[in-house]
């Protein structure tokens, strides 16, 4: 079957190749920077990526805007991440030399995210660089360029950052094994199990199977990423969430659902700031809902919205509306030195205009 998006790829694999030889000459470092509230597509890409590099010979890490979730550690990824606000030794020589093991940081690669704005606290970071490179499967970014491969028809941005291996591989002239590992193949496989909702969203395309049975070849499993990002859950979470589904409210007809967490809900069960991730694809679900919101009040007084929706609403339209992004279907907002409720009332009103 000839890839249709594939093609497009031969231009990133050579400047990643032309990356990772430039790091190696200078002593340098590559950061790969992902979008805040990460998700399984981000992480999957900027740590597939990385593993990438590495078999490039360069020095490459994630930065990541806060610290991996827990539901994410099966991904076996904790050599490829470091918090630059940390207390680790590895951030500690990040805040005070811009290095990690002694290599500077001169590099810098975003995946599944264009703008610092959406990088939380590090976008600054992102923003010291000049030399940047982006790749991201996002309808809502104009920007084009060299150094900017946007594909809106892929499934994730981690269907195109294994495109990129492959290309590169076909022009080294080696395996596709030989630039990723088992823990690579895992991290890609769990972007486009993520963002394809376990392969049952519009956007699973043939190139998307075929792509995933590769990864699966290379030892990425998708029953282990099924289950620990959509499956397992904890006593406090499973709690929680029945709670947040209780209080939820239904207007216009029913075709939209929104319900609200409180600190005060997270700190009754003892559930962490991920313990209702589900809700919103759940309450998508319910006959007649087109759109789903789900609001939480995070442990730092910021809010974080979930939007998730069928065919009949385009969140990404909702969620621009308060700087947020994402697709389609599913889409996200963060805001901050806002009430939950006044924010609730907010994106209802934003939201009746579209219904």
């Amino acid at each position: 079957m000839k890839n249709k998006y594939i093609e497009g790829s031969t231009r990133q694999a050579n400047n990643f190749i032309a990356l990772a030889k430039e790091a190696r000459e200078n002593n340098g470092l590559i950061l790969v920077f992902v979008h805040r509230s990460v998700d399984g597509d981000c992480v999957g890409s900027a740590c597939g990526t990385v593993d990438f590099l590495r078999h490039l010979g360069a020095e490459s890490y994630v930065c990541l805007p806060e610290n991996l979730p827990e539901n994410m550690e099966f991904m076996g990824v904790e050599d490829y991440v470091f918090f630059p606000f940390g207390d680790t030794e590895i951030s500690n020589e990040f805040k005070n030399n811009r290095t990690i093991n002694g290599k500077k940081y001169m590099i810098s690669i975003a995946v599944d995210c264009s703008e610092s704005s959406r990088m939380g606290e590090a976008g600054p970071i992102f923003e010291e660089c000049d030399k940047t490179y982006i790749i991201d499967h996002h309808a809502s970014i104009s920007a084009r360029g060299d150094n900017i491969w946007i594909v809106p028809e892929a499934s994730s941005t981690c269907e195109l950052c294994y495109y990129t291996v492959l290309k590169a591989a076909e022009i080294l002239g080696k395996n596709t094994s030989e630039l990723l590992s088992k823990t690579g193949a895992q991290a890609f496989l769990t972007g486009v199990v993520t963002d394809t909702g376990r392969f049952s969203y519009n956007n699973t395309n043939p190139e998307t199977l075929a792509v995933s049975g590769e990864l699966m070849e290379l030892g990425g499993t998708i029953a282990s990423i099924c289950y620990n990002l959509f499956d397992r859950t904890k006593i406090e979470s499973f709690r929680l969430s029945s709670e947040t589904r209780l209080k939820t409210e239904f207007y216009k007809d029913n075709r939209l659902a929104i319900t609200v967490v409180t600190r005060e809900m997270f700190d009754k069960y003892g559930a962490g700031d991920n313990g209702v991730d589900e809700v919103s694809s759940k309450l998508r679900d319910i006959d007649g809902v087109d759109i789903a919101i789900v609001i939480r009040e995070l442990k730092d007084g910021s809010i974080r919205v979930n939007l998730r929706s069928t065919e009949n609403f385009d969140s990404r339209i909702l969620a621009e509306a308060f700087n947020g992004g994402g697709h389609v279907r599913a889409a996200g907002i963060s805001m901050r030195d806002i009430l939950i409720e006044d924010a609730k009332e907010k994106i209802l009103e934003e939201a009746f205009k579209q219904l």
